[in-house]
C-alpha cells in the first residue's frame, strides 16, 4: 500500500492518540469506579458508627422502632438496612429488610450485589450497615456507555484535526517538490518557492531552496557568460588561422613564403592552445582538492626565479620579502595563481620599473601580496578584471588571454581564500592572495 506521507504521519498519529485515549478512559472508569465505591463504604460506615453510637448511649437500651427514633432513621441514608445482632447472633433489632445474610466479620464484604459493612458494638454485639450496587453499578454503566461513543468521536476528531495539520505542516514541502518539477519540465531555474515566515524547520528549508536556486542560477550564467566569451576568443585565432591557411593556398608560393606561412600558423596555433590550456586549468577549479601543506613564501621564491628572464627582458626588478607562511592545497594549482599573478606584474607594469612580492601570516590566514609601479587600474574596473577574457583599459595590444587574474580567483575560492585587487602605494596594481593558514607539527 503505496500512502503518502500525510497519510502516513496522520495513522502514526491516530495509533498514538488511540493508545492515548484508552489510556485516559481506562484510567478514569477505574477512578471513577474506585470513587464511587469510597463514598458507598464511607456512607456504610458512618451509618453502622451512627447506629452503634446510639445504641450504646446511657438511655437504657433504645429500640430503632421506638417512636424517638425518626430522627435518627432520618439521618440514615436511603435505602440502607441495618441491623444489630448480639454477641451471641441474634437479630436483636433492624431498619429495613435485608435481602441477603452477611457473615459478621467486622469491616466491609460484598455479597452478590449487595455492600455490607460490620461494627463490634462495645457489649460483644454487632451492627451491620447493608446496601445494594445497583445504584453505582448504573453510574458505572452510564459512564462506560459515554466512554465508548466519546472515545471514538474523539479518535476521528483527532485523525482530522492530525490530517490538516499534516497537510499545513507539509505545504512548503509540497510548493518545492512543484518547483522542482516545473524547473525539471521547463527549465526556468529563475523561478522561487514563496518563502514560509518564522524560523522552523520549513520555513528555513524554503529559504534554503531558494538560495541554492539563486547560487544555481548564478553558476549558470556565470557559466553561460564564460562559454560565450571563450567561444567569441577562440574566434579570432581561428579566423585567423582559416585566412592564413586560405592565402596560402590560394596560389603558388617560395618556399620562403610557405616557411613563413607556416611559421606564422604555428604561432596561432600556439596562441589557441596556450588558450585551451587555460580554460582546461579553469575548469579543473571546480574539482575537489589533493591537500598538501606548503609554504607559500618558499612556493613564491620559487616561481619567481623561473621569471628571471622575463624581468631582465623588460628591466623590472623584482624585490623579494618571503616570510613564513604556512597552508595547505594543491601544489601544481597554487603555482599556477602565484605565477599569473607574478607574470601580469611583469608583463602589464612599467618597463625599467619594479615589482614587489611578500608572504605574510596573520592570524588565520596567510596572504601573498603582488605590486607593481606601474600606471595601475581605475578602482572602478578591479571586479572585472577577475572575470574571465576581461583585460585592462590600454593592456589590448598585450599579447594575453585575459584569463590570468581570473584562474587565481578561482584557485583562491577552490582552497577556501580570496583574491582582492588594490591600488598600489607605488602606484600600479597591488594583488592580494588570501588562503587559510594551517598549523605546523
Amino acid at each position: 500500500m503505496n500512502l503518502n506521507l500525510r497519510w502516513r504521519l496522520t495513522i502514526f498519529y491516530g495509533g498514538l492518540l488511540a493508545v492515548v485515549l484508552l489510556i485516559v478512559g481506562v484510567t478514569v472508569y477505574f477512578a471513577l469506579r474506585s470513587s464511587v465505591r469510597a463514598t458507598l463504604d464511607s456512607s456504610l460506615r458512618d451509618a453502622a458508627r451512627l447506629a452503634a453510637s446510639r445504641l450504646s448511649g446511657d438511655e437504657g437500651n433504645p429500640k430503632f422502632s421506638d417512636p424517638e427514633t425518626d430522627a435518627f432513621q432520618a439521618r440514615v441514608p436511603s435505602a440502607t438496612t441495618l441491623i444489630v445482632y448480639s454477641k451471641t447472633g441474634q437479630v436483636t433489632d433492624r431498619i429495613g429488610a435485608p435481602r441477603i445474610k452477611a457473615g459478621l466479620e467486622p469491616g466491609y464484604q460484598t455479597v452478590g450485589d449487595t455492600r455490607v459493612y460490620t461494627e463490634r458494638l462495645p457489649d460483644g454485639g454487632f451492627v451491620q450497615a447493608l446496601r445494594g450496587e445497583a445504584e453505582t453499578l448504573e453510574v458505572l454503566s452510564r459512564v462506560q456507555g459515554i466512554l465508548f461513543f466519546a472515545l471514538p468521536l474523539f479518535l476521528l476528531l483527532g485523525l482530522g484535526g492530525g490530517y490538516a495539520i499534516a497537510d499545513r505542516a507539509l505545504e512548503p514541502v509540497d510548493r518545492v517538490s512543484k518547483l522542482a518539477s516545473s524547473i525539471a519540465d521547463s527549465g526556468r531555474y529563475t523561478d522561487r518557492v514563496p518563502e514560509t515566515l518564522g524560523h522552523d524547520e520549513m520555513a528555513r528549508l524554503t529559504r534554503t531552496v531558494n538560495a541554492m536556486l539563486e547560487r544555481l542560477e548564478a553558476t549558470i550564467d556565470r557559466e553561460r557568460t564564460f562559454a560565450l566569451a571563450a567561444a567569441h576568443e577562440l574566434r579570432t585565432p581561428l579566423t585567423a588561422l582559416r585566412g592564413r591557411a586560405s592565402l596560402t593556398l590560394n596560389r603558388q608560393r617560395s618556399t620562403q613564403e610557405y616557411e613563413a606561412s607556416t611559421k606564422e600558423l604555428l604561432e596561432i596555433s600556439d596562441e589557441m592552445s596556450q588558450l585551451v590550456d587555460r580554460l582546461l586549468m579553469l575548469a579543473r577549479t571546480n574539482q575537489p582538492l589533493q591537500r598538501v601543506q606548503l609554504d607559500l613564501g618558499d612556493l613564491t621564491v620559487g616561481v619567481a626565479e623561473s621569471f628571471e628572464n622575463e624581468a631582465r627582458v623588460r628591466d623590472v626588478k623584482l624585490h623579494l620579502e618571503p616570510g613564513a607562511a604556512v597552508t595547505s592545497g594543491d601544489p601544481q594549482a597554487l603555482r599556477l595563481a602565484v605565477s599569473n599573478l607574478i607574470g601580469n606584474a611583469i608583463k602589464y607594469g612599467r618597463a625599467g620599473g619594479n615589482v614587489w612580492l611578500r608572504t605574510t601570516t596573520s592570524n588565520d590566514h596567510v596572504t601573498l601580496e603582488v605590486a607593481d609601479d606601474g600606471v595601475g587600474v581605475p578602482s572602478t574596473e578591479l571586479e572585472r578584471l577577475k572575470q574571465p577574457f576581461q583585460r585592462g583599459m590600454g593592456m589590448q595590444g598585450v599579447a594575453g588571454t585575459g584569463l590570468g587574474l581570473a584562474l587565481v580567483a578561482a584557485v583562491a575560492e577552490q582552497h577556501g581564500g580570496r583574491l582582492e585587487l588594490k591600488r598600489a602605494s607605488q602606484g600600479g596594481l597591488l594583488a592580494m592572495l588570501e588562503l587559510p593558514a594551517q598549523l605546523e607539527g
